[in-house]
C-alpha cells in the first residue's frame, strides 16, 4: 500500500461520505486506485458539502489540514495537488475556500484560488 492509498482509506473512515464516488472510481478503474484521479472526486465533494453541510465540510477539512502537517510529502503533495488545487476559485469556490483551516488556506493563496480565474 502507498502513502497516498493509505491516506485515502484513512479519509475513508473520516468521510464515508465519499464512498459512493470512490467505487465508481474503483469500477471506472477496474478495481485500481488512481488517487490523484479520485481526489478531484474529494474536491467536488467538499465543494458541494460547503453549501450543503458547512459543519461537515469544516470537520473534514480541520482533518485535511492535520494530515497536511503530519504527514510525508506524498500525502502532503496529494492534498495540495489533489485536492486543494481542484477547488473552485472565487467567486464559485468561495464557500469552500471561506472554510479552509490557515495551512490549507495558504495552499490555496498561493495557487491563485482567491483570484478569479480569467474567462
Amino acid at each position: 500500500m502507498t502513502a497516498e492509498t493509505d491516506f485515502i482509506d484513512r479519509l475513508r473512515a473520516v468521510a464515508p461520505e465519499i464512498e459512493p464516488a470512490l467505487q465508481e472510481h474503483l469500477r471506472d478503474q477496474e478495481g485500481e486506485l488512481l488517487p490523484y484521479v479520485f481526489s478531484f472526486e474529494i474536491a467536488k465533494w467538499l465543494d458541494a458539502s460547503a453549501s450543503a453541510d458547512t459543519a461537515r465540510a469544516a470537520t473534514v477539512l480541520a482533518w485535511l489540514e492535520d494530515e497536511f502537517a503530519r504527514g510525508e510529502f506524498a500525502v502532503r503533495n496529494l492534498i495540495d495537488v489533489g485536492i486543494i488545487e481542484m477547488l473552485p476559485s472565487v467567486p464559485e469556490g468561495r464557500p469552500v475556500l471561506d472554510l479552509l483551516p490557515p495551512g490549507l488556506k495558504a495552499l490555496a493563496e498561493d495557487g491563485g484560488l482567491f483570484l478569479p480565474r480569467e474567462p
